[in-house]
């Protein structure tokens, strides 16, 4: 886990400085990828991870949150949050077991699962890389 860091940290850096060389629009340009790319990237390999529910090896005839639209976002500055749609567990139709999936809480979910970890963990590097992309090609057009 504390490679992953220090080959974040390096990107980090070298998106730092490049950001540095773009006062005016790094901000808006950092903005627009991570809400637009980094919430339709993290929210698909979150999505790749989870399970579906079987009852003696076979797929539950029900609705289920890896074939739906499971997610809700909110964009910060700087910054996204996603969440499961629908509210509590306990209301017909509702992805509300996504709530703590890592903790394993619940009648029906007594393992924990760490496909939100891993989705985001999987989704970074790919953000990362396309915010670069997209600060170079506002530092072509600034010269």
């Amino acid at each position: 886990m504390s490679v992953w860091f220090e080959v974040h940290y390096r990107e980090i850096q070298r998106l730092e400085s490049k950001m540095a060389k773009l006062p005016g629009t790094a901000e808006k340009t950092v903005n627009e990828t991570i809400h637009g790319y980094g919430i339709r990237t993290t929210v698909e390999e979150i999505t790749k991870l989870m399970p579906v529910s079987t009852k003696k090896g076979r797929i539950r005839s029900k609705r289920h949150a890896k074939t739906s639209r499971w997610s809700q976002s909110e964009e910060h500055n700087l910054a996204f949050t996603i969440k499961p749609r629908g509210g509590a567990a306990n209301r017909r139709g509702s992805f509300g077991y996504l709530v703590f999936p890592e903790k394993g809480l619940g009648s029906h979910n007594p393992v924990e699962q760490r496909f939100m970890d891993l989705g985001l963990l999987n989704a970074t590097p790919k953000i990362l890389n396309k915010l670069n992309e997209n600060i170079d090609r506002k530092l072509k057009e600034a010269l």
